[in-house]
């Protein structure tokens, strides 16, 4: 019979009792103390390393045995199984299961769990919250980046007023607003703010042909203000400041680190995706062929190819690369733009057979 500390449940006084299980009855004998309990109504604790396990009874009164193996061989004399959590914890498969599923759970985590959440909260952020983030982001590129437009007035107000004359597609939101900057060091960049108002800089309006080749760099960054791209990267890359966030219910810390995150950004393959199909949409709407932001595409990349071919005949390259806008080009942040140029024109050629102007194949 397996030793045992004996507590009554009503004064800290220890006893010293043998413990011993017979014809279902749990029984405690010594120092003045004999209770018979039924082993139904005895709650066993698990068995947890080298700690005591408890015979807790139904007036509150238990039993501490330090001898695990005599306990267990009187309890299973009895009949008496251990629990499943109990036989899962000593058992290197379940051990092992457990961390395959728990690796499994992080990377589902990561893979969707993560992405749709940003998804969510990225649709539903409060438009307070976007436009102080665009301000401070904005900010930051002046400081830093860019610098007052060169573009005349007239011509500012020509490609605001187009911009705006834009008719959206049936589930989209009518443009915004341009913001006119210049940067040699950028290089030909536009990009868009998490509020919807979008950064056109002189060097892009400069090498593009026309004005439409421009309305479909807008159209495309639209695109990602349209499905909260911008603003779901930043939460996905910010997941632990996010939920950080929410549980101390001050979003100023979030705020101070997203900028940063902002200029730093690169799309991934399906962000462009979708953002090419909205700009090819909007540009269809508005009897603008999708072509013409192909045309613009081809003319960065010829543009960039040119400036890496300069660079290294130049024995200053690292600052001529910098002075090219390779510190964040439009490429380098719109990636597989050779795949992008492609759907592009499979966009202009569709909508040209729909209207009979090529015969299909």
């Amino acid at each position: 019979m397996p030793a045992a500390a004996y507590y009554d449940g009503r004064t800290a006084r220890r006893h010293e009792v043998q413990i011993s299980v017979a014809d279902g009855s749990l029984l405690i004998q010594g120092d003045g103390i004999q209770r018979q309990e039924p082993l139904s109504a005895v709650r066993v604790s698990e068995r947890l390393g080298q700690a005591p396990r408890l015979l807790s009874l139904g007036d509150g009164a238990h039993c501490e045995v330090r001898d695990h193996a005599a306990l267990e061989a009187e309890l299973a004399a009895a009949g008496h199984r251990q629990g499943l959590v109990e036989r899962l914890q000593r058992s290197w498969r379940a051990a092992a299961l457990s961390l395959l599923l728990c690796a499994i759970a992080a990377f589902a985590a990561y893979r969707w769990g993560i992405p749709l959440a940003a998804e969510m909260i990225a649709a539903r952020m409060p438009p307070a919250v976007s436009h102080q983030l665009s301000d401070s982001t904005l900010q930051a590129l002046d400081h830093f980046w860019l610098e007052p437009t060169k573009l005349d007035a007239p011509r500012r107000e020509a490609l605001s007023r187009g911009f705006t004359r834009l008719h959206p597609p049936a589930e989209g939101g009518a443009p915004l607003s341009i913001e006119f900057r210049s940067s040699p060091k950028l290089g030909p960049n536009a990009f868009a703010l998490p509020d919807g108002r979008v950064v056109l800089l002189d060097q892009l309006v400069t090498l593009a042909g026309n004005d439409e080749e421009i309305y479909g760099v807008l159209a495309h960054e639209l695109g990602h203000v349209h499905y909260h791209h911008g603003m779901r990267m930043l939460l996905q890359g910010s997941a632990v400041a996010l939920l950080l966030t929410a549980w101390v219910g001050d979003v100023s810390s979030l705020l101070a680190t997203l900028p940063a995150g902002l200029l730093q950004a690169r799309y991934s393959r399906d962000f462009e995706t979708q953002a090419d199909d909205y700009a090819a949409a909007t540009l269809l709407a508005n009897g603008i062929p999708p072509s013409r932001l192909a045309d613009l595409l081809e003319r960065l990349l010829a543009r960039r190819d040119s400036d890496k071919e300069g660079a290294k005949g130049s024995k200053d390259s690292k600052s001529s690369s910098v002075g090219d806008g390779e510190m964040r080009s439009y490429l380098s942040s719109h990636p597989a733009t050779s795949e992008r140029i492609r759907r592009l024109r499979q966009a202009d050629s569709r909508q040209s057979q729909q209207q009979g102007l090529v015969p299909s194949r």
